[in-house]
């Protein structure tokens, strides 16, 4: 493999969905730009670009029935906004009260779920874009709105065709982004085995990649597993989805006897030769990652059995050793036995993406319409979040007091001078989290300055038509790094903004210098009211252990009957996946908030080593039950679902259960500790 291609970062920057993403939106604003400029003018054809614009907006992989509804909703929203917000112009008072109502809805829409920030800034910047155009009476003012509304019409179609397009390439990037998350994981875990780690650093590293591949799960699953008849190559992807997922159920099986070999002298040659496969099982499958989306029949690297094979030699010499006590050999028999069976998952993904057959077999007993993430419209669903307990209702709140701020100040300076970007920057940066507020913050700040100078030279030394091509290119690259990388998102959007204000006049001086000063008008408000009436996590400090707790009982009551169908046992492990994934992104957004919100931290960060300590002695204790069916595992199964539930259980002091006794203990008193910080900070 190149080594480029070695670098997890970098293949995750250059290759992927959000890259075809932003090459989409771009062609697709370019082709209503230039044929609104060839009809009316540049100039003219402005409101056509920014209806374009508008509808791009929320325009994010999906299967293409799934993105018109969300294009559609999110158009229409704007159409209702840009019209209020642009007839409202003549009044200073209806512009700053229309700023304030549409910010409140653009916040309380965030009650469907974190997709729906796409909307929430679909309402928003759009009609602060049209705020930019020259003065204009209601007759002029109608016909831009008429302008607005064609362009994004015509961008909607053609976003459309696109996706119908590039269907088939949305999905085999989705199942190739998954393969390098989950390479990423092994990268994490490889660790184990050095001991100049602490333990909850490697523990940590492992959650925040499990996060990170169970979000990129549920892209996958939106785009696959889609109502509609299975073709042939959609059921081969859809397949690696659940077969990928027991490759990572064994390899967390596999950190049950991680701490105890890490901690064996004897082991430290085993433990290396396992960071070794591990790493190299990383490499493998992001070869096969790149093998996806390079050819018809995906291969695995041939040398791939190798490390697997050192491992084996090593653990053999071990278990020979006399001084070796035989719980510690039997660890190192059972480590190498999980980590073979994940071995042999990886080995199956390389056939279910040839052979359909292996792929249906795979499938068969599976109901793929319950792994289906679900998206509503229905406005039922916000009603519960209009409450003043309500994270939304008081982001929304917020938001919409800083809008209204922020207009005060726009009127001030003049909307289309400098004002529309004072407002664009706080809708921008104030998010539903105080952590996420603070970090977009920094980044608009940061990509602002450094998209100001490029735009400034650019338009010193570049010829009309180059600037044109440049202003779709900083399009491209600010949605495509828009959820990747809000720095470089942000240093794109300024450029584009600049170039764009340049073309429309290109006369005037170039504005870079104001714009940063209104840039850091609009971070200066944004921060201010990210500090009122907020919601800390730690607020949500129960309802995060409750649906722990509750995963984590069904998880085990399910993975622990021998009987249980494999259906249920999938759904339990993904429930389990995404109640650890919420909680481990609740502590990220935690250490964003003052010292003074962010009671409890050690104890959630100790919640969730034990729910990971968990999880994995829970899959070992799985695979163990299904190589042998013994008395003592089905004694633990009944007493680990009774510890959960509260009822009483017969004492068991058999040691062949006793880690998976004391991992549920662990989980237990962890969770309680939590809670007790929780309510005491």
């Amino acid at each position: 493999m190149h080594s480029w291609l070695r670098s997890p970062k970098l293949l995750k920057y250059l290759i992927g969905q959000h890259i075809v993403n932003g090459v989409s939106v771009a062609a697709g604003v370019a082709a209503v730009s230039l044929v609104g400029a060839s009809i009316l003018g540049f100039a003219a054809a402005q409101p056509m670009t920014l209806g374009a614009i508008a509808g791009s907006v929320s325009d994010f992989p999906a299967p293409w029935p799934v993105k018109g509804r969300t294009l559609a909703v999110g158009f229409a929203l704007s159409i209702v906004s840009t019209t209020t917000i642009g007839f409202a112009g003549g009044s200073t008072i209806g512009l700053i009260l229309a700023f304030g109502v549409f910010g409140f809805i653009a916040g309380i829409v965030t009650g469907f779920g974190r997709w729906a920030l796409a909307l929430n800034a679909q309402i928003l910047i759009p009609a602060v874009f049209m705020l930019g155009l020259p003065p204009m009476g209601a007759a002029e003012r109608l016909h831009a709105e008429a302008l607005y509304v064609v362009g994004g019409l015509v961008y909607i179609g053609l976003s459309l065709g696109i996706s119908a397009l590039v269907e088939a390439n949305d999905r085999r990037l989705a199942a190739s982004e998954c393969f390098r998350e989950l390479a990423a994981y092994l990268d994490a875990i490889a660790r184990f085995g050095d001991r100049n780690l602490e333990l909850s650093q490697i523990y940590g590293a492992g959650l925040r990649q499990q996060a990170a591949l169970s979000e990129q799960l549920q892209s996958a699953r939106a785009l696959l597993l889609y109502k509609g008849r299975l073709g042939s190559e959609r059921m081969r992807l859809a397949a690696t989805i659940g077969v990928m997922l027991d490759a990572f159920d064994a390899l967390v099986a596999t950190l049950s006897d991680a701490p105890r070999l890490r901690s064996l002298t004897p082991a430290k040659i085993l433990n290396q030769r396992i960071g070794v496969l591990l790493k190299a099982g990383a490499l493998d499958l992001r070869g096969l990652s790149l093998s996806l989306l390079a050819h018809e029949a995906p291969r695995l690297p041939p040398d791939h059995q190798i490390a697997f094979e050192a491992v084996q030699r090593e653990a053999e010499r071990l278990v020979a050793l006399p001084e070796i006590a035989d719980p510690d050999k039997a660890a190192v028999v059972a480590t190498v036995r999980r980590l073979g069976a994940a071995r042999d998952h990886v080995l199956r993904l390389e056939r279910i993406l040839t052979d359909d057959e292996e792929a249906r077999v795979a499938i068969a007993a599976v109901h793929l319409a319950a792994f289906r993430p679900l998206r509503s419209f229905d406005p039922e669903l916000l009603w519960p979040h209009l409450e003043p307990g309500s994270p939304s209702f008081r982001y929304a709140t917020r938001l919409a007091l800083a809008m209204m701020s922020g207009g005060v100040i726009a009127a001030g300076l003049g909307y289309a001078g400098h004002g529309n970007w004072v407002l664009l920057t706080i809708a921008v940066i104030l998010r539903p989290s105080f952590g996420l507020t603070k970090q977009r913050r920094n980044d608009r700040l940061i990509g602002t300055l450094i998209g100001c100078g490029l735009a400034s030279v650019m338009v010193a030394y570049t010829p009309l038509g180059g600037l044109m091509a440049l202003q779709i290119a900083a399009l491209a690259l600010t949605h495509s790094f828009v959820r990747l990388d809000y720095r470089l998102a942000s240093t794109g959007a300024s450029v584009m903004a600049l170039l764009t204000l340049h073309l429309v006049s290109p006369g005037e001086p170039a504005a870079a210098l104001e714009r940063l000063a209104d840039t850091l008008v609009g971070a200066a408000i944004a921060h201010l009211f990210n500090h009122f009436w907020p919601s800390w996590e730690l607020a949500a400090a129960p309802g995060i252990v409750k649906r722990l707790l509750k995963r984590a009982a069904n998880f085990a009551t399910v993975a622990l009957d021998p009987q249980a169908p494999a259906q249920d046992y999938r759904l339990a492990r993904k429930d389990l996946i995404e109640a650890v994934a919420a909680a481990a992104d609740a502590a990220a957004r935690m250490d964003g908030e003052p010292p003074a919100a962010r009671g409890g931290t050690e104890e959630m960060a100790a919640m969730l080593i034990a729910a990971s300590v968990f999880a994995s002695c829970v899959s070992a204790a799985r695979l163990d039950l299904q190589a042998t069916e013994s008395v003592a595992e089905l004694r633990a199964r009944a007493w680990a679902a009774a510890r959960f539930t509260g009822k009483p259980a017969a004492a068991d002091d058999d040691a062949s259960t006793a880690d998976l006794r004391q991992a549920v203990e662990g989980l237990v008193a962890a969770a309680d500790a939590f809670t007790v910080a929780a309510r005491s900070a």
